[in-house]
């Protein structure tokens, strides 16, 4: 698979490439269920990355991917970046590289946490992390990154 910056990417290409928006946060009070009885939150049941954080109410970044004529969307907490950024930096042989990647912003800031403009400010850094491990060869088609923006469940969806 690959990635494509959203300037670069056309829903003309075929599935094997991909690009991703994040431009919108949710607050969620608690799960909300979809019409199959699951959740619309990070599916714990499928997916490897889940950390298992149950905490509500919580802030959930969308990640729209853009696969061909598809999209989907995942949402994503914030300790879900820190378990992919874990894993990213523990299984990578290019350790040198992955370490001058872009970091994390901070969880907590100097606005209430909650804040539209600490969440703004931290959604705008979260997305340079993705993009910055996304640009980088070594870590594109890593497992990781792959089940984070639920590549593999996409292509059942085609």
């Amino acid at each position: 698979m690959m990635f494509l910056p959203e300037s670069k990417w056309s829903p003309r290409y075929e599935t094997q490439f991909y690009t991703i928006r994040m431009n919108t946060y949710t607050i969620l009070d608690k799960p909300s269920p979809s019409s199959d009885g699951t959740t619309t939150t990070f599916r714990t049941d499928e997916c490897s990355l889940c950390n298992h954080n149950t905490k509500f109410p919580a802030v959930y970044y969308k990640i729209e991917v853009l696969r061909g004529n598809t999209q989907h969307t995942c949402l994503r907490r914030y300790s879900q970046f820190l378990y992919l950024s874990n894993k990213i930096c523990h299984v990578t042989t290019e350790r040198d590289t992955v370490h001058k990647r872009q970091h994390l912003p901070p969880k907590t800031g100097p606005f209430h946490r909650d804040s539209p403009e600490f969440l703004e400010e931290r959604m705008e850094g979260l997305y340079k992390f993705l993009m910055d491990l996304l640009l980088r060869p070594e870590c594109v088609n890593n497992t990781w990154v792959e089940a984070f923006l639920e590549l593999g469940a996409s292509d059942e969806n085609l």
